[in-house]
């Protein structure tokens, strides 16, 4: 059912004097719209109408793809009669575990057939029905990327109870690959890739079960943690490590509770039926006592920043954000340093601040004892009320146009070297003077041709270092001021110490918009629930080996990843290799992350992941989680980018696409002319060449030469540290149409509460009408694209304008509140898509008209990726010899057709 609105019929006239004018029925002869071929397949999209509408070609319609119906899933196996009943609800809000229902499998010729034909990923077949999808000709089945992430079900046979938890969800855990090949040369052979993406401290399903008793039982040979893969054996006196198979004694206080003197059942012990859980650290796993939350502000307030109003902005929302501010028992400390030609100190001690300034920037120190400028913000909260208060206007007159950024922090670095911290610095200008001096960069060499994110001044790297080893982290706000911000290298400190970097490019608060961003960011980072001085190390099954780390963090020798901070909701990956073939039919990966809570706990979260063991090829084709896969691929050309240059790496995703194609036609379809024909692959990769095609359509990868530098670092930090839903966005937007949606789209779902959004369509142009509004996002920008012959309804009741003349594009706040359905339900969906973000980055609102600002036009329509960009080749991909961001879709796919063959 369509809008009550007549939003969709461009014969539709407004209102005179009030009365409505009729509007004729099909049956009245109205034919429907006819839709402009808004992207020719070769040619650059286009929204020009012929005004005699005879040339237009008509829009293409793809064949219909039918999805099989998936084979019948069999009933999963009771629990044995050694097996435990369902447990009760455990401590923290854990969801109560469901009764195992009986089936068929009770009897014994039922249960003799359950076990032979068991396995670990969807209770499929062992060699499952083919899925294959022919891809030229046919739009990317974009609703697939909606589809909830595979994963690896466990028999309960397989764990200590029948409990349903014992598999850590896929938002902790992630495998590109839910069947692991038997050996090297099997995986080779797939040239899939095999990659965990882990994000251990998500700010959504965070119900993890806490182990409070603080009895921990590990192995003593591998040191992995006690989990529900584990088998008990002699008289359950003892318990066999899954991974390494050495026998442990059981722990007395398993079977018996020393504090109140009782028997208790072990198998209710939540780490037994729980695969990710916290433990309560003992005092062998303190070096000293709980780190406290600890913030030391940096900020700008150089000539150049003040004029563009970010020392004001930035104290206001950090008044704000004091309540916000993890200190519950009272221990976070705040200290404030300013920044121009010389460092200002803040002695916060006292009744009011005072100022003091050091001006040599060869040997910073401290003016005062650390304990008079970090301060605990319980005690001092109306002297840093007052502070922030001064800061809004104290620097108004300042005409210090240069920065010691580098000294600065170095001071900030003193403050937080005894118990460690955070620094949040706000740059509104290059680093001019004293250490970490930042030049103007020289971008002589065509961009393909060179590294990206390479720093201008080691002295960053160095300062990293020296932060990670005192459990320092920093935060970087920069604020582009000018043409050359130098994101590459502010990101520095944040890359290496589990930071974040935010950028602002062209901020000014004259303008809300930006306000509102800056704003809600900082209040967003400054309300998290952080872990600080974290350790995250990642053990295997015998063969396994963990070979590269991705993400904000320092690689310790072997594979410890440290974490000065852990913020929410980042994630990293981490890629395996087969060192040994593998005997067993199954394999596991635990990974134990050390922490400290924003309370003062120390706890040690451990997620364990168990999947099965394949030996041939269309096992592990069946397996693969292809948004995984988009991203271990994306990660390893990041590394290349770096490294080496630009043109590495986008060769690097265009042949992992090509070689996988290749291979499941080879090895899978069984002839590499006949798969490359028509480039199948199975339903589970269908959407692999799509998501590669959105990785080198980002900033970072595109070989745009008008990109600039600052925007390129940018969309490296995010393609390397969102969470996979958000990353998942950035590389394939969502498309709506919204003045055709369904009557329950923007409204309040009654079983789940969230908003329900409009169907998603393909990503191009060819969607467009004349008359239509649309919406896409990012998990960056919501853009609202409006077409040059909106009816003059759509726009009064969306913007409160009378006419499409009267629409003004560009960035906003917020949308009209008018009082009318559809504005409150379009209203709704913004506000969904911006509270229901993970992360602190904020996504802003534009709006676009079809015929409005050129550059903003081009921007939206950049993030349809089955369009080809004005960059982009005329000709056929075939033809093609180089890969190309600027490729359409069906362009993309015959370049990877001709490359396979």
């Amino acid at each position: 059912m369509t809008q009550n609105y007549p939003y969709a019929n461009p014969a539709f006239t407004a209102p005179v004097n009030g009365a409505p004018m009729p509007v004729r029925s099909p049956s009245q002869g109205l034919s429907p719209p006819t839709t402009p071929n808004m992207q020719n397949r070769a040619g650059s999209p286009s929204l020009q109408q012929d005004p005699h509408h005879s040339s237009r070609r008509a829009r293409r319609h793809y064949p219909t793809y039918v999805q099989q119906q998936p084979p019948q899933q069999q009933q999963p196996l009771p629990p044995s009669p050694m097996q435990q009943p369902p447990l009760p609800q455990p401590p923290m809000q854990q969801p109560v575990m469901p009764t195992p229902s009986t089936n068929d499998y009770a009897t014994p010729a039922g249960l003799a057939n359950g076990v032979a034909n068991m396995n670990l990923y969807n209770n499929a077949p062992s060699n499952p029905a083919r899925d294959d999808v022919p891809l030229v000709g046919q739009a990317p089945l974009i609703n697939d990327l909606d589809m909830a992430p595979p994963t690896a079900h466990v028999p309960q046979h397989m764990t200590v109870t029948p409990s349903p938890h014992a598999q850590s969800s896929s938002t902790f855990i992630r495998s590109t690959l839910n069947a692991v090949p038997a050996s090297n040369a099997l995986l080779k052979k797939s040239k899939l890739p095999l990659a965990l993406l882990l994000e251990p401290y998500p700010s959504v399903n965070e119900n993890v079960p806490v182990v409070s008793d603080t009895v921990i039982a590990r192995c003593t040979r591998c040191k992995s943690y006690i989990n529900p893969f584990v088998r008990f054996s002699q008289g359950a006196l003892k318990w066999q490590c899954n991974l390494c198979g050495l026998d442990n004694d059981v722990p007395s206080a398993f079977d018996w509770d020393v504090v109140n003197q009782l028997s208790v059942d072990r198998w209710q012990r939540v780490e037994l039926n729980y695969g990710c859980v916290d433990f309560m650290a003992s005092a062998e796993y303190m070096e000293r006592p709980p780190q406290p939350p600890a913030y030391v502000f940096v900020i700008d307030t150089s000539y150049q920043a003040v004029q563009t109003g970010m020392v004001s902005v930035t104290a206001t929302a950090i008044l704000e954000s004091l309540d916000k501010i993890p200190n519950d028992d009272g221990r976070t400390k705040v200290a404030f340093i300013t920044v121009d030609n010389a460092v200002g100190f803040y002695k916060l001690a006292g009744e009011e601040p005072e100022m003091l300034v050091v001006g040599d920037l060869m040997e910073v120190y401290l003016p005062r004892a650390a304990s008079d400028l970090l301060v605990e913000l319980t005690d001092a909260k109306a002297v840093v009320q007052d502070l922030l208060e001064r800061l809004k206007t104290m620097h108004n007159g300042t005409h210090m146009v240069n920065n010691c950024l580098g000294t600065a922090l170095q001071a900030a670095r003193k403050l937080l070297s005894s118990t460690g911290g955070k620094i949040i610095c706000f740059q509104g200008s290059l680093p001019s003077m004293g250490d970490g001096t930042v030049r103007p960069a020289d971008e002589k060499k065509a961009v393909i041709d060179t590294a990206i994110m390479a720093p201008s001044n080691m002295f960053y790297r160095t300062f990293a270092t020296e932060c990670a080893k005192s459990q320092v982290c920093a935060d970087m706000f920069v604020i582009g001021t000018g043409p050359h911000a130098d994101v590459a290298t502010m990101n520095v400190i944040p890359r290496f110490t589990g930071g974040q970097t935010h950028f602002f490019p062209g901020f000014n608060a004259k303008n809300p918009a930006d306000v509102q961003k800056l704003t809600h960011e900082i209040q967003s980072l400054l309300g998290e629930q952080i872990g600080l001085e974290a350790v995250m190390r990642t053990r295997c099954s015998p063969g396994l080996v963990c070979h590269a780390f991705h993400g904000n963090c320092t690689t310790r020798v072997p594979d410890i990843m440290a974490l000065p901070n852990v913020p929410r909701d980042q994630s990293y990956c981490i890629e395996l290799t087969l060192e040994d073939d593998i005997q067993s039919s199954h394999v596991y990966f635990q990974t134990a992350l050390l922490y400290t809570t924003c309370f003062g706990e120390r706890r040690i979260r451990v997620i364990n992941l168990c999947l099965p063991v394949a030996r041939t090829l269309p096992e592990i084709f069946s397996s693969v989680d292809q948004v995984a896969i988009a991203r271990a691929l994306c990660h390893e050309a990041i590394d290349k980018a770096v490294t080496q240059k630009l043109k590495d790496a986008r060769d690097l995703l265009a042949k992992g696409t090509i070689d996988i194609s290749s291979a499941y036609a080879r090895e899978v379809i069984g002839s590499v002319a006949s798969g490359a024909a028509r480039l199948s692959l199975s339903r589970n990769l269908a959407m692999l060449p799509f998501l590669a095609l959105g990785v080198l359509k980002t900033d970072t990868f595109n070989e745009a030469g008008n990109i600039p530098m600052d925007m390129r670092a940018q969309s490296t930090v995010l393609l390397r540290t969102l969470p996979t839903s958000l990353w998942l966005e950035y590389v394939a937007p969502k498309f709506y149409a919204l003045h055709c949606m369904p009557q329950q789209a923007g409204t309040n779902d009654p079983q789940t509460g969230r908003c329900v959004m409009p169907p998603r369509m393909n990503l191009t142009s060819e969607k467009f009408e004349r008359h239509g509004c649309y919406l896409i996002h990012d998990s960056q920008r919501i853009y609202i694209w409006i077409g040059k012959d909106a009816v003059p309804q759509l726009c009064n009741d969306l913007l409160g304008v009378p006419n499409i003349g009267q629409v003004q594009s560009g960035q906003m706040v917020e949308l009209p509140q008018l009082k009318n359905a559809f504005s409150q339900r379009v209203s709704s969906i913004v506000h969904a898509i911006q509270k229901q973000h993970q992360g602190t980055y904020f996504p802003s609102l534009y709006i676009v008209k079809e015929d409005g600002e050129p550059m903003l036009r081009a921007m939206c329509l950049s993030r349809l990726v089955e369009d080809r960009l004005p960059t982009g080749p005329s000709t056929a991909g075939a033809n093609q010899q180089q890969v190309s961001s600027g490729m359409s879709y069906f362009q993309w796919l015959g370049f990877v057709r001709s490359k396979c063959q």
